[in-house]
């Protein structure tokens, strides 16, 4: 599975506002985030609270790794997984 470019594209703008950084979302690159801005292990973190928010999702702790908060496109992937598990569990609210 190969994230979207929106998803990727929500993912940069993401890794802007979550860092505070000063540049152009388009200028993240997909691979080697970590050495490229600098994201340390607080970062990391705070990085993938800012993701969860964005798209509602839960990342589980076992899935917490380096490769996460390294890569847009291992991110991307498992934000689209999450977000497929969660539309295929109904909500509790839902009526049906």
């Amino acid at each position: 599975m190969t994230a979207t470019a929106e998803t990727k594209d929500r993912l940069r703008k993401v890794v802007v506002e979550a860092l505070r950084l000063d540049r152009d979302p388009a200028t993240v690159p997909d691979e080697g985030l970590r050495a490229a801005l600098d994201i340390d292990s607080v970062a990391g973190l705070e990085l993938l609270i800012w993701v969860e928010n964005e798209f509602g999702i839960q990342i589980d702790d076992e899935d917490l790794s380096v490769l996460l908060v390294d890569s847009l496109n291992v991110l991307g992937d498992y934000v689209e997984e999450r977000l497929a598990a969660t539309d295929a569990v109904p909500s509790a609210g839902t009526l049906g």
